[in-house]
């Protein structure tokens, strides 16, 4: 027997909802988990673009920190003088870290949301959670990796 259509509303909300979860409980990992090789990288390459980081030693200190704002501002990102991925990218920091693993993680979720959305809004409920739990899949294999880098010596 087929479910009704409210059932598969119902579920379809709840997958986004538990998504949403997933996708803000990763990112204080995220952001909690650049490496001292991945403030190195950003320093130098502040550095090289003209702004005073300060001793390229890879402790994000109060003048990496200003560094890094006065880069976001010039380059009109969110100032939020924190090395995210933005920023990260925009200076060609190549994520190293465990952090790095955890950012993919949640960007394939991100993108397996966006995708199912695409589906919901098409009508095609199957398709939108085939796309999601392609998302989640890759964004669970994404973890697998993370956790393995931070365990592994």
């Amino acid at each position: 027997m087929f479910p009704n259509s409210k059932t598969i509303w119902t579920r379809v909300v709840f997958t986004f909802l538990v998504t949403g979860m997933l996708v803000l409980s990763l990112t204080p990992l995220v952001s909690a988990a650049s490496s001292s090789g991945d403030i190195k990288q950003a320093q130098q390459a502040l550095l090289d673009k003209g702004y005073d980081p300060g001793p390229i030693d890879g402790i994000m200190g109060p003048q990496t920190r200003r560094a890094i704002g006065q880069y976001q501002k010039s380059e009109d990102l969110s100032v939020t003088q924190r090395l995210d991925a933005k920023t990260a990218s925009r200076l060609g920091v190549e994520p190293e870290s465990v952090g790095g693993t955890f950012k993919a993680a949640g960007q394939a979720v991100g993108e397996g949301s966006q995708q199912a959305g695409h589906e919901v809004t098409e009508g095609k409920p199957i398709a939108a959670g085939k796309e999601l739990g392609k998302g989640i899949g890759l964004g669970g294999k994404k973890v697998g990796e993370g956790v393995k880098k931070a365990v592994t010596p």
